[in-house]
């Protein structure tokens, strides 16, 4: 539990804004995100209770990094193979 809490408290808490800042997209999206569960976020706004309040919410500097590992493409990239001819003499002679 000691290790749990020195981590929240070594954390970095970004808002909305500065999520979308850093990855140069907009605030909808990023709550589309929250909403869709694909980022770990506290909301720390308005009185608990109220159906009408507004959000607030929080994004850890290690929840982000976990949400853009988990989208990071680790597929190599497609390398077109180099295709020979079967009968180089045949191309020169065509040349």
């Amino acid at each position: 539990m000691q290790a749990m809490d020195n981590q929240d408290h070594n954390s970095q808490w970004l808002t909305i804004q500065e999520v979308a800042a850093r990855l140069h997209v907009s605030r909808d999206t990023v709550e589309r995100w929250i909403n869709a569960g694909s980022i770990r976020a506290v909301d720390v706004g308005g009185r608990l209770g109220r159906e009408s309040r507004r959000h607030s919410w929080r994004i850890s500097s290690e929840g982000l990094d976990a949400f853009l590992g988990a989208r990071a493409n680790t597929r190599q990239a497609h390398v077109p193979k180099v295709r020979r001819s079967a009968r180089p003499g045949v191309i020169e002679f065509i040349k």
